[in-house]
């Protein structure tokens, strides 16, 4: 799985959205993934905000064709920063 072809932006959040990273780091935690101690907090702030990319605030973003189909993944920067860190995105 992977982006044919995508853009990526940094931009200020407009409107409350879910982070689509949350699944990798779920996913990450069930496959026995193991967070430093620092991660381990942003993570549990994370899930007391109920996993959102709340508005005013920056986020990762990506669009464009995901396996055929045109997808666009929002993600809050201190996950996506995870996500990246542990290799919880696939290639």
């Amino acid at each position: 799985m992977c982006w044919d072809f995508c853009v990526s932006s940094k931009p200020t959040a407009r409107k409350e959205y879910d982070c689509q990273a949350k699944d990798w780091i779920v996913n990450g935690i069930n496959n026995g993934a193991e967070f430093s101690e620092d991660d381990q907090k942003i993570i549990d702030h994370a899930r007391s905000e109920d996993w959102k990319i709340k508005k005013g605030t920056h986020y990762a973003k990506t669009q464009g064709m995901w396996e055929g189909e045109f997808e666009v993944f929002r993600a809050r920067k201190d996950l996506d920063l995870i996500c990246m860190k542990y290799a919880l995105y696939p290639e």
